[in-house]
C-alpha cells in the first residue's frame, strides 16, 4: 500500500501567496489543491497547480556549470557548488578590492519574498546597485504610497473587517482577477464584488470583468494622469470632495483646485480619446458612493510619465476621503514579526553607497537604494559604466527590459556574471556560471509579500533535483565567503533570525522556523486591523499623517524638496500621436503590451506543457476595424515594427480593444529554441520595439505600454519554421545545452 503524506505550504508562482495542500505518496507527489483553510479559502490558479510540471522538467537546472565558450553559444561544463561559490566569492572580493564594491550589481526578479535577500546582499557587501523590475512594477507605488503612510503600503480593503466593503471599486489598468497581486488580493477582490454598487474598469482592452463593471473606460495608453486629473476637475467644480476629510486632515487643497481648473471633461476627452461624459460618470461614481477603492496596475508604473500617474490616483483617493476608512485605501497593521524587510534594512545604505547608485543624481524617487537598469545598461555601452561583477538571481532583464538589442550588448560587456535559476533563458545564457535554484516546492523559507499583514510558511515537500538548493541557502553561502560576519552559520539559523521578533508557542518566546512552518502563517488581521490610523498616536503623537506637513499633501513638500513638482503634473510619451506627429505618419498604431494571461506569469512557464498549450505562440490584439484597416486577418503571423526593430506574434482580431490600438504579449520567448540567439528572445519579444531614451523624471521608468508601431502581415519565407510551423510543442532541450 502507498505511503501517503501531506504537506500544507505557500505557493509563489505568482505574487498571490494561496494557501496549498500537497499530497505525496511513496515520496512523489500527485496531488496539489488549495488549502481551503487558508487566507485564500482553497483556491488556486492554473499557474499554481501546475508547478507539478516543474517538478522533473527537463529544462530544469540541476547542477552548476560553468559557460566554455563564448555567450550565448550555450556550451557548458559541470562543475562543484564549492568551486562555482569560489569563484563568485573571489570575483566579488576583488571588485570590492579594486574598483570597489560599487562595481558589483545585484539583481534578482519578481519580487516573490526572496527581495530581502537580495537587498542584504548588496548592503553587506557595500554597493548600492540592486537590481530589481521594480522601477517598472510596484515600487513606485512604494515610494509614492510611502508620502502619505510613511511605509509604503496602501492596499484596497476588500475584506470587511470594519464592517463595511467598498462601495465603488476602480480597477485601474489591473487584471487582479488573472495576475493576483499582494498576496490574497485577488481571493477577497472576487468575494468583495458581492457588495459593490460601482464597478469602473479603466483599460484600452476589456478585461474579464469589463462586462460586468457599470462603467468601462477605455483611454488612449499613457494617458492615465490626465484622466484623474479630469476626474479631480469634476469633483472640485461639482463640490463632491469629502469635506471633513479635506478640511481637517489635508495639505495644498487649494493649490490643487487650481491646478485642476484647465482640465475639464472636454479637454480630458480630446487628449485621452475618451467620451467627456465617461470623464463625469466616474467622478461622481468615486466621489458620491464612498468607501472606494483603486487597485493599480503596473502598466502604469511601465510608462515614463509614472510618477505622476500615480500622484494623480493618490490625490484622487483623498479628495473622496477614502484613505484609512474602512473599504477604503488601507496601510494594514504587520504581524507581530514587524516588517520582515528589516532582515536588510537593518544593514545601513551608506552616503558613500547613495552616492554611487548608478541614476540615483537624476532619478531621485527611485534611484534611492537600487540602481536604475536602462542607465546602467546606457553607461556600459558608453564604457563609463562601473560594474565589473553581477551576481543575478531569478530575473529575465533582457526580456523585461527596453531595447534588448542593447540589453544583451551591454550584459555581454559586463565582466564576470552569475546566474541563479531553475531553467535555461536568456539571462543564463549570458552568464558565467549558472546556479540551480530550488523550485518553492522544494525548500523552506518565509514569504513576505511587500509586506501585507501576514506572513506564510514555505514549508519543503519533496528534495530538488540534482543539487539545486533554494536561493536563501545561496545567498547565504555567498555571504559567507566573503562578509562573513553579516551572514549565518546555515541558512536555517538565518530563518529563526528573520522570525525573531515573533512569539512562540509559549506566547513569550522568540518564534523559531520550526514552530512557524507548523503553523503556516502568522498575521493581524480582523478586528486587530486599525483603521483611521490618523486620527490616533499610529504615525505621530496627536494624529496626523507621517508627513512634512503632517497632513495628507496633495501639493507634496517632499518631492518640491527633491526638485519636482508638488502637484501631479500630465505628459505625453515619449512616442505619441501628440509628442511625435510625423513618427505617427509612419507608425501610425499606438502599441502597449503586457496584459496578462491566467497561465503565465511576465517571462515564466513557456516551457510547462499544461501552460504552454493554452497558448504556444505570443499573440498581439487588434481592433477588428484597425485590423481590416491593414489588410490583416485573425490568425496570421505579423510583424510589429517600431523604429527600433520589428518582431513577430500571431494576431488575433477582438472587438473589445479600444481602436487604433495594438497589444502585445510580452516578455516573450522561446525555450526550445537554441541558446544561440538567447532562445529567440529577438523572435516575439516586445521589448525589441521600445525604447530606453525617454524614462520617468522619478523613477526612469520607460514608455514600455505606450509608443507607435504600424503592423504588416509576415510572409510565408520570412518565418522560421522552428517557431511558427511546428505541428506541436516539444520539449527536449536544444543541442545548444550541450555539456562539455
Amino acid at each position: 500500500m502507498a505511503n501517503r503524506e501531506v504537506v500544507y505550504t505557500t505557493c509563489k508562482s505568482c505574487h498571490g501567496g494561496c494557501g496549498v495542500k500537497v499530497t505525496k505518496e511513496d515520496g512523489v507527489i500527485v496531488k496539489i489543491e488549495g488549502n481551503d483553510k487558508s487566507l485564500t479559502g482553497g483556491t488556486m490558479c492554473a499557474k499554481g497547480l501546475s508547478s507539478i510540471q516543474h517538478i522533473d522538467n527537463p529544462y530544469r537546472i540541476k547542477y552548476p556549470m560553468k559557460q566554455v565558450g563564448k555567450k550565448g553559444e550555450g556550451k557548458w561544463k559541470r562543475i562543484s557548488w564549492d568551486e562555482a561559490l569560489d569563484t563568485v566569492a573571489a570575483k566579488m572580493k576583488a571588485a570590492i578590492a579594486d574598483p570597489g564594491p560599487q562595481s558589483i550589481a545585484i539583481s534578482q526578479g519578481t519580487g516573490r519574498g526572496y527581495n530581502r535577500y537580495t537587498m542584504r546582499m548588496a548592503r553587506s557587501l557595500g554597493t548600492g546597485n540592486a537590481i530589481t523590475p521594480g522601477y517598472v512594477c510596484h515600487s513606485p507605488r512604494l515610494g509614492l504610497y510611502a508620502l502619505v503612510t510613511g511605509y509604503g503600503r496602501l492596499y484596497c480593503d476588500y475584506h470587511g473587517w470594519g464592517g463595511v466593503f467598498p462601495k465603488t471599486q476602480i480597477m485601474w489598468a489591473k487584471q487582479l482577477e488573472i495576475s493576483s497581486a499582494d498576496s490574497e488580493m485577488c481571493y477577497w477582490f472576487m468575494n468583495s464584488l458581492d457588495y459593490v454598487k460601482n464597478l469602473i474598469i479603466i483599460d484600452p482592452r476589456a478585461s474579464a470583468y469589463a462586462s460586468r463593471a457599470n462603467l468601462w473606460i477605455q483611454p488612449r495608453p499613457g494617458t492615465d494622469s490626465a484622466l484623474a486629473l479630469g476626474m479631480m476637475n469634476v469633483i472640485m467644480e461639482e463640490e463632491l470632495w469629502d469635506k471633513d476629510f479635506v478640511e481637517n486632515w489635508t495639505y495644498g487643497f487649494e493649490e490643487l483646485r487650481e491646478h485642476v481648473k484647465e482640465w475639464t471633461p472636454e479637454k480630458v476627452s480630446n487628449t485621452c480619446w475618451i467620451p467627456k461624459e465617461d470623464v463625469i460618470t466616474a467622478a461622481r461614481m468615486w466621489a458620491i458612493d464612498t468607501p472606494g477603492t483603486i487597485q493599480v496596475g503596473s502598466s502604469l508604473e511601465r510608462q515614463a510619465n509614472c510618477g505622476h500617474t500615480l500622484r494623480a490616483i493618490t490625490c484622487l483617493m483623498g479628495l473622496a476621503g477614502n484613505i484609512e476608512a474602512p473599504g477604503s485605501m488601507i496601510s494594514w497593521v504587520l504581524p507581530d514579526t514587524g516588517l520582515i524587510e528589516d532582515f536588510n534594512l537593518e544593514l545601513p545604505i551608506t552616503d558613500e553607497m547613495k552616492k554611487n547608485i548608478i541614476g540615483g543624481d537624476r532619478f531621485k524617487m527611485g534611484a534611492t537604494r537600487t540602481c536604475n537598469p536602462d542607465a546602467m545598461v546606457k553607461r556600459i555601452l558608453e564604457g563609463k559604466s562601473p560594474i565589473k561583477v553581477w551576481f543575478s538571481v531569478g530575473g529575465q532583464q533582457i526580456v523585461h527590459m527596453a531595447n534588448t538589442k542593447e540589453v544583451v550588448k551591454a550584459i555581454e560587456m559586463v565582466d564576470f556574471m552569475s546566474h541563479t535559476d531553475l531553467f535555461m533563458g536568456p539571462m543564463a545564457e549570458a552568464a558565467d556560471i549558472v546556479l540551480p535554484a530550488a523550485h518553492w516546492l522544494e525548500l523552506d523559507d518565509v514569504y513576505d509579500m511587500h509586506p501585507r499583514f501576514f506572513i506564510e510558511a514555505h514549508n519543503k515537500v519533496v528534495d530538488p533535483p540534482g543539487e539545486a538548493r533554494s536561493d536563501a541557502w545561496i545567498f547565504n553561502e555567498v555571504g559567507k565567503r566573503v562578509v562573513p560576519d553579516k551572514w549565518w552559520n546555515d541558512d536555517y539559523e538565518m530563518l529563526d533570525y528573520q522570525l525573531r521578533r515573533g512569539k512562540g508557542k509559549d506566547g513569550e518566546s522568540a518564534l523559531t522556523w520550526k514552530d512557524f512552518s507548523e503553523k503556516l502563517i502568522s498575521g493581524c488581521y480582523g478586528p486587530d486591523q486599525v483603521y483611521y490610523k490618523y486620527k490616533t498616536d499610529f504615525w505621530k503623537e496627536g494624529g496626523g499623517f507621517p508627513t512634512p506637513s503632517g497632513q495628507f499633501e496633495f501639493k507634496s513638500q517632499h518631492l518640491e524638496s527633491l526638485g519636482y513638482p508638488g502637484l501631479p503634473q500630465f505628459a505625453e510619451p515619449g512616442e505619441s500621436p501628440v509628442s511625435t506627429p510625423d513618427l505617427y505618419k509612419e507608425y501610425p498604431i499606438v502599441m502597449s503590451s503586457g496584459y496578462r494571461q491566467p497561465f503565465y506569469f511576465l517571462g515564466q512557464y513557456r516551457n510547462i506543457p499544461w501552460l504552454r498549450s493554452f497558448m504556444e505562440f505570443p499573440t498581439c490584439q487588434l481592433h477588428p476595424e484597425t485590423a481590416k484597416l491593414y489588410d490583416v486577418e485573425d490568425g496570421d503571423i505579423v510583424w510589429i515594427e517600431s523604429p527600433r526593430g520589428r518582431i513577430r506574434q500571431k494576431l488575433r482580431t477582438f472587438p473589445g480593444i479600444k481602436k487604433g490600438v495594438l497589444m502585445a504579449t510580452a516578455n516573450c520567448f522561446y525555450p526550445e529554441e537554441p541558446a544561440k540567439g538567447y532562445h529567440g528572445v529577438f523572435i516575439s519579444n516586445p521589448n525589441v520595439l521600445t525604447s530606453n531614451n525617454h524614462l520617468d523624471p522619478m523613477y526612469g521608468s520607460p514608455d514600455l505600454t505606450c509608443l507607435l508601431c504600424k503592423v504588416y502581415k509576415a510572409k510565408d519565407e520570412e518565418l522560421t519554421e522552428s517557431v511558427f510551423h511546428t505541428e506541436e510543442y516539444g520539449f527536449v532541450p536544444s543541442s545548444g545545452m550541450q555539456d562539455v
